[in-house]
């Protein structure tokens, strides 16, 4: 997380920056619209202005031509020729293109050049209806590929009486009744006229298509450097990220290869280490040190660990090796390294060693022959209690037949009464062989303790008052997941235990005290047995749970051992608390399901 978050910080400023180059593409680009939209009106507004003032001096020079003519039969002829020969006049200039007069149907009346000619212009509908007197208008039209500003107004009152044009209808009559009044008596029954004069739009708006070609080349230049630009920066990001993946694999390549458990060793032709891995040199150096030597750099020949060098070929077979080395059992495993790249710098060696740490496996290992050469002695054991248990019950029965007729006759009698306690301690030794021999098969489900209490002070009530102890139980409400029969043994062995050691104590003068409480934790309940006895040998410690290891002077010493074997059939565990004239506890766990880890389970 942490470079990712690097990683972001440093993008920012060349993210910023392009958003920069593209907030700076765009702004230039609407900057050079706007100045070629700016300078197209500017061409516009000079072009009407122009045509305005031309318009005005056409109808000027009609309204001149008009008074200089005397009203008669002939008058409109004489006008129309005048009028012809002066627009044709005014045509030949190079800003005009044409100008006409239009009647009130739209028609030409004068036009310059051949009157019979087709009409270059055809005036709007929308003139004709919508335009008002001594109002100019202007269009920009195409006429033999070239751009032409036409700008029209409507005449002057007398206009049309000069052109032969009168009203049609009362509505041009008093349209027209308005007039300037020229001196004319029918000027109040003109129909309208209009006027249209033709300019050449090209010289204007070639200079205006040089500067929008300039803008627009301008324009693409700054946007191409712009997209240029943007590309540099997103390849460099992209390069940039590339690098860092990269750099991060390698990173991480190096942590698992320094982290990881077994050592890897990579090797020359000539057997010197070129590289190793933190575990490897761990694994190399001496038992106990506190630090790890260098080793890349020596040659594996020199470390006494076999000779791992090949004939060249690449190996398919695995084979793993064991050495004793530093104190350790190592498994080391020896490949050539695959390639397919002929020209491999020899910097990453040829060949790859692999090594692990079986030290704890040989001991695992040895733990477990042990175990099968004592289940083996065991399985002895029983075969052998089996056959004395037989001629056993033999002897007992002739020790207590002569017991029985030598009663009064010492010192015979006791001899024959101890022949009888002997018999019957070795039939007790013989059981519990078979017992601790023989595996037993576990039913376990939920047991109520205040039963299983009920069940022991009723069974040992006899014992408890002979040895003047006083039971208390107080278990818990939670059940204990067991098997019942197993769970009456081990807690018998253990009352039994705390009996014999409160009776060991001669010089008591109180009664004593034996408690079985329960309580949950850890994943299950503890069943725990204590009384106030003299305590422990210190010295026996964990021996106590070993056959024939006892710290009374009479007894077996299988009770402990046979209450382990139970527990760890129950996948639990056995805690004892002893000091010393302060009694004796003992804490049994039963996790709530069966196959629980209990090696890091405690009980404070």
């Amino acid at each position: 997380m942490e470079v990712v978050h690097r990683q972001g910080n440093e993008k920012g400023p060349l993210v910023a920056l392009v958003l920069a180059l593209i907030v700076l593409g765009l702004g230039s680009l609407y900057l050079t619209w706007q100045s070629i939209a700016q300078q197209r009106k500017i061409v516009e507004d000079h072009m009407v202005m122009t045509g305005n003032s031309i318009l005005r001096g056409v109808d000027n020079n009609i309204i001149r031509l008009g008074r200089s003519l005397r009203m008669g039969p002939q008058s409109s002829h004489v006008f129309r020729a005048m009028a012809e020969e002066l627009f044709t006049e005014l045509s030949k200039s190079e800003d005009i293109v044409f100008i006409t007069l239009y009647g009130a149907d739209g028609q030409p009346l004068v036009t310059s050049g051949d009157s019979g000619q087709t009409p270059i212009f055809v005036l709007p509908d929308s003139v004709r209806t919508d335009l008002e007197p001594g109002r100019a208008w202007h269009v920009v039209i195409e006429i033999q590929k070239k751009s032409v500003l036409v700008s029209g107004l409507r005449a002057r009152p007398g206009i049309a009486a000069l052109t032969g044009q009168t009203a049609t209808g009362p509505e041009s009559g008093q349209q027209h009744g308005r007039g300037m009044g020229m001196g004319m008596n029918q000027a109040g029954n003109e129909s309208p006229v209009y006027l249209a004069v033709g300019l050449n739009a090209e010289k204007h708006l070639a200079q205006y298509r040089k500067y929008r070609q300039a803008a627009t080349y301008q324009t693409g230049y700054v946007f191409l450097a712009a997209v240029v630009l943007w590309s540099l920066a997103f390849a460099y990001l992209r390069r940039r990220e590339a690098s860092r993946k990269l750099l991060r694999m390698e990173r991480f390549q190096n942590q698992l290869l320094d982290n990881m458990p077994d050592g890897l060793v990579t090797l020359a032709g000539d057997g010197e280490i070129m590289a190793a891995n933190h575990s490897a040199k761990n694994l190399l150096s001496p038992a106990g040190a506190k630090e790890a030597p260098e080793i890349i750099g020596a040659n594996w020949r020199d470390l006494d660990l076999g000779r791992p060098e090949g004939d060249g070929k690449t190996s398919s077979s695995y084979e793993w090796k064991q050495y004793d080395y530093q104190g350790r059992r190592l498994e080391i495993l020896s490949l050539d390294l695959m390639t397919h790249d002929e020209d491999l710098d020899p910097e990453f060696g040829q060949r790859l060693v692999l090594l692990r740490d079986r030290t704890r496996i040989r001991s695992l290992e040895e733990d477990l022959n042990e175990a099968k050469r004592l289940a083996e002695i065991g399985s002895l054991a029983a075969g052998v209690a089996h056959e004395v248990r037989n001629p056993l019950s033999s002897l007992r029965g002739f020790a207590q037949l002569f017991a029985t007729k030598l009663k009064g006759q010492a010192p015979l009698d006791q001899y024959a009464a101890a022949m009888v306690q002997e018999a019957d301690r070795l039939n007790r030794v013989v059981t519990d062989l078979l017992y601790l021999a023989r595996p037993r098969q576990l039913d376990p489900m939920d047991i109520d303790l205040f039963q299983v209490g009920d069940s022991l002070r009723q069974l040992m009530r006899f014992d408890f008052e002979d040895r003047q102890v006083e039971p208390a139980f107080g278990f818990g409400p939670d059940p204990v997941y067991a098997d019942q029969d197993a769970l009456r043994q081990v807690l018998l062995n253990l009352i039994s235990n705390s009996l014999d050691a409160i009776g060991g104590c001669r010089d008591r003068d109180k009664p004593g005290h034996v408690q079985l409480t329960s309580e949950r934790g850890n994943g299950g309940v503890w069943v725990i047995v204590a009384d106030d006895g003299p305590g422990m040998d210190p010295e026996l410690g964990d021996d106590v749970f070993k056959p024939f290891v006892t710290g009374k002077k009479t007894g077996t010493g299988l009770g402990l051992a046979i209450v382990q074997n139970i527990m760890r059939a129950h996948k639990g565990r056995v805690v004892i608390e002893s000091e010393p004239g302060r009694g004796t506890r003992m804490k049994l766990f039963f996790p709530d399901r069966p196959g629980g880890d209990t090696e890091e389970l405690s009980h404070e």
